[in-house]
């Protein structure tokens, strides 16, 4: 599609040549019709003195012999006169050209009374009998027959003279012979020619900041989208599709409707994030107050009773309170925890982690806490895996296996099992820790960890009266853990992702990349 500019230069160049030619036209039409008023002001008494010289009607009936004659001599001084003899009724009774010339036999008289009585400006177009299809400018003259007193008509007829006739050429057919024609049109293109260029400059000039703004809100729009969201808003919007065209206008109308998406995706993203924040803080105001209040009331209990209850009473109250209190602290660093990851401003402390090895240990540093429940738990990197090292934060990532290994354990029932596996895929290390638990209350097939997190039912939860019910006192838990989770494996580069049902347990895959390639990220590399 053409651009504003040359839309505007095409238009302009068309408006001045039209303008130019009905100009042309008008001017020589004018300078014909002055011409013409000017030869028929000059040549007006052409026909009195003719008719005065010498006498043309004599008992009514022309003299051919003295009008040729007298003709021939007018003609020698106007070689463009053409002279006629009219009777009363305006009927051509002699020339001095030949009847045989003759293609009207009669002439108007309307214009010659205009003529006569001089009430009409001139000038004033009569018939010419030689061309019938023409108007001339024409100077005429009553006629009264003197050889006949009193003379029976008044007038008895008219001299004639078409002032031009066949010999005047018309305008558009002498430009070519006449210098004054040239020159005239010659400035009138000179005229346009500087009228076009200027158009074009000021055309230029003003769609200039368009075209800047255009840009400017293009590169805007390129340089605010991610290169993921700018490949799907090449599909999505109409800017990306209609990113070549050249017109300015349709241009920045396209660019101001993808940011005007743009910002409303942006703003649907944070209004459910917020969404989010208001449901998690709710969640966790909710689990903080749980353990705070049992707390309380056991501190309150002791207070109350003091002296009243037994020591072994009062160790209970204690010990509960000394649970709840370890809960709470434990809450408390989570959301901590998620909050310092979730910043984007978490240092990662990468260095060449073999997750066997770190697997291994984790799974024995939680062997005691998996036999208080009475769960097996279980390692499978006994394979060995070449090249099985990531470059990942050492620290994080014996976070995520404590994390999911602690869940696993605590929602997984009596004399059920919990395995951690490790296997080398084309994209990384996949991490799979499995348990034959409750599970989820939803079905979840392959679903993002992120997703699983941000949800309301986003933790394990047994009924009372499942068969899947754990042991612990604290069966369900509050989905920080799967938070912290989900940012550490995209803190690294990779994913996690989610298969359960509810009494059919739990499994938990994690794709770890072999290296770190996160660009937005500050990272150490630790030596």
């Amino acid at each position: 599609m053409p651009t504003l500019f040359s839309r505007l230069s095409i238009l302009f160049t068309l408006i001045l040549l039209c303008l130019g030619l009905v100009t042309w036209v008008i001017a020589h039409q004018s300078q014909q019709q002055y011409f013409e008023e000017f030869t028929q002001e000059l040549n007006r008494p052409v026909a009195m003195y003719m008719a005065q010289q010498v006498p043309l009607l004599v008992n009514g009936r022309p003299d051919s012999e003295v009008l040729a004659e007298l003709a021939s001599h007018v003609m020698m001084v106007n070689p463009s006169l053409e002279v006629y003899l009219l009777d009363e009724h305006g009927t051509v009774i002699a020339t001095a050209l030949g009847d045989n010339q003759l293609r009207k036999q009669s002439v108007d008289l309307q214009p010659i009374n205009e003529f006569l009585s001089g009430e009409i400006r001139m000038p004033i177009y009569g018939d010419n009998p030689k061309s019938p299809d023409r108007k001339n400018v024409f100077s005429v003259y009553p006629l009264t027959d003197t050889s006949i007193a009193p003379p029976a008509c008044d007038p008895c007829g008219y001299v004639y003279a078409v002032l031009g006739g066949e010999r005047t050429q018309p305008v558009l057919q002498s430009l070519s012979s006449s210098y004054s024609l040239q020159s005239s049109t010659g400035m009138l293109g000179g005229v346009l020619l500087f009228a076009l260029l200027a158009g074009i400059v000021v055309f230029f000039t003003m769609t200039r900041p368009l075209r800047a703004m255009t840009a400017s809100i293009s590169q805007w729009q390129l340089a605010a989208t991610s290169p993921q969201p700018q490949a799907q808003s090449q599909q999505n919007t109409p800017f990306a599709t209609e990113h070549h065209v050249k017109n300015e206008l349709k241009e920045l109308e396209l660019t101001c409707h993808a940011m005007a998406a743009r910002l409303a995706a942006q703003y649907q993203t944070l209004d459910d994030s917020d969404k989010r924040r208001r449901e998690f803080m709710t969640r966790i105001s909710h689990d903080l107050r749980t353990p705070l209040t049992s707390l309380c009331g056991a501190i309150e209990t002791v207070l109350v009773k003091g002296r009243n209850m037994s020591s072994k009473e009062a160790q209970d109250y204690l010990l509960l309170a000394q649970r709840q209190g370890n809960r709470l602290q434990q809450l408390i660093t989570q959301v901590f925890e998620l909050a310092r990851l979730d910043s984007g401003e978490y240092t990662l402390q990468l260095e060449q982690v073999s997750l066997q090895e770190l697997a291994i240990d984790t799974v024995q540093d939680l062997q005691s806490f998996a036999t208080q429940h009475r769960v097996r738990l279980e390692a499978h990197p006994a394979i060995p895996i070449e090249g099985g090292n990531v470059q990942a934060d050492m620290g994080l990532l014996h976070r995520l296996f404590d994390n999911l290994l602690t869940n696993a354990i605590r929602h997984t029932p009596v004399g059920g099992l919990v395995s951690l596996t490790i296997t080398r895929k084309d994209l990384g290390m996949e991490v799979e820790i499995a348990d034959s638990g409750c599970g989820f209350n939803d079905l979840m097939d392959g679903c993002s960890l992120s997703s699983v997190g941000a949800t309301k039912e986003a933790w394990w939860q047994g009924s009372a009266n499942s068969p899947y019910q754990s042991p612990s006192a604290d069966s369900h838990g509050t989905g920080l853990g799967l938070g912290i989770v989900a940012k550490i494996v995209d803190l690294h580069g990779g994913e996690a992702r989610v298969w359960s049902a509810a009494g059919k347990g739990t499994k938990i895959r994690c794709l770890l990349p072999m290296t770190h390639n996160i660009a937005n990220s500050e990272v150490h590399v630790s030596q």
